[in-house]
Order: structure tokens, then C-alpha cells, then sequence
């Protein structure tokens, strides 16, 4: 009979180091796991601002373009402008033309009469008054002469002050041209400088585009190994349980066997009775070894006995991440208690940072991560310091730290944190 315990007894600690063996990697794996959220909420605080910035950068983008389309619709507008002038230049000087044409038909007019006076004797008008018959005669020649040269003059003078009128009006027209040019040089040079501001945004806003995508890369990569070690870890809880109960099962054999071999021997016999006894005694360790696993169903108790106050809520929405536990407000020093009874499976005491965004335990600075039964775990984040450290098992109420602000903490609280199988859950609903 003892062989067959002793048997089952080696069985029961052979499953129980592979259980240990299994803690030590779960602790490294659930470890690894917090690392990848604590990267994961960093590359969403990086997506979220480089989604920003890509934003940001567009309207500025969309902006020059609006000013460029501008610019372009004024040097139309321009062009136009100076197409008309060209037409209305290009009247005028036909006009100019035309006057120039009449006063050079007048002048040939005059020049013809010059010379057939000069050809019939070179006389004067004073001669050709002398000339006269009689008075009569005389004053209808000072007439003829005055009227011809008054003509000729009156003639001459109206199409040079026409000439000058038109004269005037193109070298407005030729003014306003070369104004509207030089606004449409200037129109084009600012074209210019809005292609090449537009260019540089655009380069600027292609390099945000590819953080935002690199942001987005690393997100999906950290979520797929996210989700590779989720299902690692859900594997392990339900090895765990497997191997519980076939260590329960164990030693609920190895009881009834002795059970049964102390019915059948003499009864009377002081020795046996001794022997039954010692086998008794034997059993009560192996009792007492499965009982060394609290359910996790009950018997909780508050980590911070006289501070209830909760300064975030479970599932609470954050610019980077949902907030899938809770903290308890209580100030810097104020004592923690492991909320139920279980083994040590990772802490970090070394983290000096404080209200800092550090990375240290994964952003909880100082903390304590217990393994409970049925796949429970609690993790008390931020601690100024540790009592309890990793491989030790706590009792429930037992002390195991002190409240602090380490890690990724804006001031003195408890990070408390509840995981079912793996699965973050709301810690509110074990009381």
C-alpha cells in the first residue's frame, strides 16, 4: 500500500513541477505580454498623432492649392486684360493713321498750291493784292488770301490736335498694358512660389503618410503577437487545470487506497492502529496540499483596506487605450494586500521613475503579478516598493507592497488589475 502512494505521491510531484515549469514560462510570457501592450498603446499614441499630423498637413496642402488655383484664375484674368488693351491699342493707331494720312493729303494739298504760286511767279499774297484791277477787286483778294490761309491753318491745327488726342489715348492704353504685364509677372512669380511650396508640402506630407503607415504596420504586427501569446497563455491555464485536477484526482486515490487497506487490517492491533494513524497523518499532507489552492470564486478581500475611492474605472476610454482595470486613489505609502491567496509569478522592484512615462515592468513600474487557482491573476501596478517578490506564494490579506506612482503614473495610486484565463476583466465584479 505504501508503494502504491508513494507512487501516486511521485505522480502528484511530477505534475506539479510541470506546473511550476509551466509558471516560470507563463511568467515570462504574460511578462512579454504586458511589454507588447505597453508598445502596442505607444504605437497608437504614435498612429493617432502621425493621423493628426497627415491631417494637419493636408489642409495646409489643400490650402496652397486653393492659393494656386487663385493665382492662376488672376493670371487669366491678366491676360485677358491685356488682350483687350492690345485690341484697343491696336484701334488707336489706326486712328493715329488715319490722322496722320489726312494731315499728309492737307500738307499735299498745300504743298501743290506752293508750288503752282512759285511756278507762276513766285509771288506773294501782298503782290497778288497789289495785283488788283480796282478796290473791289482788291478786297475780294485780301479775302480769297486770308480765307485760303486761315483754312489751311484751322485744317492742319484740328487734325494735329486730333493726332495728339489720339496720341494720348494709346500711350494710356500702352501704360495700362505694361501695368497689367507687370501685375501678371508678379501673379506668375507667386505662381512659382506656390508650386514649389506646394512641392515641398507635398514631400512633407508623403513622409507623414509613410509614419502613419509604419505606425499602422507596427499596430497590426504587435496585435498579431498579441494574439499569438493570448492563445499561448489561454493553453497554459487550461494545461494548468488539467494538470490540477489530475493532481486532485491523485491524491483522492491515494486517500481512499489507504482508506480501504486500513479497513482490512486487524483491528485491535495497536501497531496498525499506530500504522493507520501515521497514514492519516500522511493523508492530511496530501489534503492539505490541494488545499493550498483558494478558489477563486470566493473569499476576495479589498487590497487597500480604507481606500475605496476609484480615481479610473474599468473599460475607461483613453486617447490611447482603454483602460482595462481600475485605480484606487490612496496615497504614496499606504499599504497593499494581495486580494487573494496565490503564488508570485513576476515583479519588478527596481523602477525609480516617478509620474514619469517609463517602461519599467511594462509601464507599472514597481509591481507584484500573482497567479491565483481556476486562472486567476491580479497585478498591482505603480508601488513606491515590493514586500513580496517572484516564486514566493502569498496568503490572501498578506502584505506584498506599498502605493507609489512609478512607471507610467501621473500620481500615487494602485493599478489593479484582474485577468480570467488570460482575458483582462473588470476586478469590481470579485466583490
Amino acid at each position: 500500500m505504501k508503494k502504491i502512494l508513494s507512487a501516486v505521491l511521485a505522480a502528484v510531484i511530477m505534475i506539479s513541477g510541470a506546473v511550476s515549469v509551466s509558471a516560470a514560462t507563463i511568467s515570462e510570457l504574460e511578462a512579454r505580454q504586458a511589454e507588447l501592450e505597453s508598445k502596442k498603446a505607444e504605437y497608437q499614441k504614435q498612429l493617432d498623432k502621425s493621423n493628426a499630423a497627415v491631417a494637419e498637413q493636408q489642409s495646409e496642402v489643400d490650402a496652397i492649392v486653393g492659393q494656386v488655383q487663385t493665382v492662376s484664375e488672376e493670371i487669366v484674368l491678366c491676360n485677358e486684360k491685356i488682350d483687350l488693351l492690345d485690341k484697343n491699342i491696336a484701334e488707336k493707331q489706326k486712328q493715329i493713321d488715319v490722322a496722320n494720312a489726312e494731315i499728309e493729303k492737307n500738307m499735299n494739298v498745300l504743298r501743290q498750291r506752293i508750288k503752282t504760286i512759285y511756278i507762276s511767279g513766285d509771288v506773294s499774297s501782298l503782290e497778288i493784292i497789289l495785283g488788283a484791277k480796282d478796290f473791289s477787286d482788291f478786297l475780294d483778294k485780301l479775302q480769297l488770301v486770308e480765307y485760303v490761309s486761315n483754312h489751311d491753318e484751322a485744317l492742319i491745327s484740328e487734325v494735329k490736335d486730333q493726332l495728339e488726342t489720339i496720341s494720348e489715348e494709346k500711350a494710356s492704353l500702352e501704360a495700362d498694358k505694361d501695368a497689367q504685364e507687370g501685375e501678371r509677372n508678379k501673379l506668375k512669380d507667386r505662381q512659382d512660389e506656390l508650386n514649389t511650396l506646394l512641392e515641398e508640402n507635398k514631400e512633407v506630407l508623403a513622409g507623414l503618410q509613410g509614419e502613419a503607415n509604419e505606425a499602422q504596420i507596427n499596430l497590426t504586427l504587435s496585435d498579431e503577437e498579441l494574439s499569438g501569446l493570448s492563445a499561448e497563455i489561454q493553453e497554459y491555464y487550461r494545461a494548468q487545470r488539467e494538470a490540477l485536477a489530475a493532481q486532485q484526482a491523485a491524491a483522492a486515490a491515494a486517500a481512499a487506497s489507504q482508506s480501504s487497506g486500513s479497513s482490512s487490517s486487524s483491528s485491535g492491533s495497536s501497531s496498525s492502529s499506530s500504522s493507520s494513524s501515521g497514514s492519516s497523518g500522511g493523508s492530511a499532507a496530501v489534503d492539505n496540499s490541494a488545499a493550498s489552492y483558494v478558489d477563486a470564486g470566493g473569499g476576495w478581500v479589498w487590497p487597500t483596506p480604507g481606500y475605496h475611492y476609484l480615481t479610473s474605472e474599468y473599460g475607461e476610454g483613453r486617447s490611447y487605450e482603454t483602460h482595462n482595470a481600475v485605480d484606487i486613489g490612496a496615497p504614496a505609502g499606504a499599504p497593499i494586500y494581495a486580494a487573494n491567496s496565490g503564488t508570485v509569478v513576476s515583479s519588478c522592484s527596481t523602477c525609480t521613475h516617478y509620474s514619469d512615462w517609463c517602461s519599467c515592468g511594462g509601464g507599472f513600474g514597481n509591481y507584484i503579478w500573482i497567479l491565483h487557482d481556476n486562472g486567476y491573476e491580479t497585478i498591482y501596478g505603480h508601488m513606491s516598493s515590493t514586500v513580496a517578490s517572484t516564486g514566493q506564494y502569498v496568503s490572501a490579506g498578506q502584505l506584498i507592497g506599498y502605493v507609489g506612482s512609478t512607471g507610467w503614473s501621473t500620481g500615487p495610486h494602485l493599478h489593479f488589475e484582474l485577468r480570467i484565463n488570460g482575458v483582462k476583466s473588470n476586478p469590481m465584479n470579485l466583490y
